[in-house]
């Protein structure tokens, strides 16, 4: 637990500074360059919530303005000053993948292939974390993102029926609910900046704090049925906040 904790405990802490410089940093960069990744995870996530809710029309005129925006962002690269973009490898071929997967996506939707748009998409979420981070730019959409990767080292846990008598074993519970806890809570205030106070954020993630509460009934219980529960669960409210707010 402490090796995890430590791990994440200084990235909360530069999250925070990263935020506050997150603000000044797009005006700097290469004119708007790194102000348009970020509004492209902001389109990005209203497409993909329209995909999953089979609103084809509405996901079908927000790929456009993506696309648009997108065209916009790649003819900055050529002629942006160094310095100016994230350090990336191979970061006009990245732009490049990106305009060939909206215009791949875009024809999915036309041919009511919503779920084929959602794989296509899929990979951009990643590539513009990869960004963002690189040029040292930490929000909501990141940080969800951490704190789906804690829950994935917990859920991972299922894998193998859990001795619950043993006490090695319930710590190791302990601390990997703990970190999942801690890296949930650290997104909290990227949720208020950029959401403002959204009635559905704050449910789904009292619905998961709710569940990592009843972690310590089945640790009290010596219940592994009722903690395997539990983290599928977790792993359903978790994928649920991540699409819904993390694209």
């Amino acid at each position: 637990m402490n090796r995890r904790l430590h791990k994440l405990l200084p990235s909360g802490l530069a999250a925070t500074l990263l935020l506050i410089a997150a603000g000044s940093a797009p005006a700097h960069a290469g004119d708007g360059f790194l102000a348009r990744i970020g509004e492209a995870q902001v389109l990005y996530r209203t497409t993909t919530v329209a995909l999953r809710a089979n609103r084809a029309e509405e996901a079908q005129a927000s790929l456009k303005r993506l696309a648009d925006l997108w065209t916009a962002a790649s003819a900055r690269v050529p002629g942006l000053p160094p310095g100016a973009t994230p350090r990336v490898p191979m970061l006009a071929e990245m732009m490049d993948g990106g305009a060939a997967r909206l215009k791949q996506a875009s024809e999915a939707v036309a041919q009511g292939r919503g779920d084929a748009a959602l794989e296509t998409l899929a990979p951009l979420k990643r590539e513009w974390i990869t960004l963002r981070r690189a040029a040292g730019l930490y929000g909501l959409v990141e940080c969800l993102d951490e704190a789906s990767e804690a829950l994935d080292y917990f859920h991972a846990m299922r894998r193998n029926p859990q001795d619950l008598a043993r006490p090695e074993t319930r710590g190791d519970v302990i601390a990997r609910a703990a970190v999942y806890r801690f890296a949930l809570k650290r997104c909290e205030p990227f949720a208020t900046l950029d959401l403002g106070i959204d009635a559905d954020y704050r449910r789904q993630a009292d619905s998961i704090a709710a569940a990592l509460d009843v972690v310590d009934s089945a640790l009290r219980l010596r219940d592994a049925a009722l903690l395997d529960r539990v983290l599928a669960d977790l792993k359903t409210f978790d994928t649920q906040l991540s699409q819904r707010y993390g694209g």
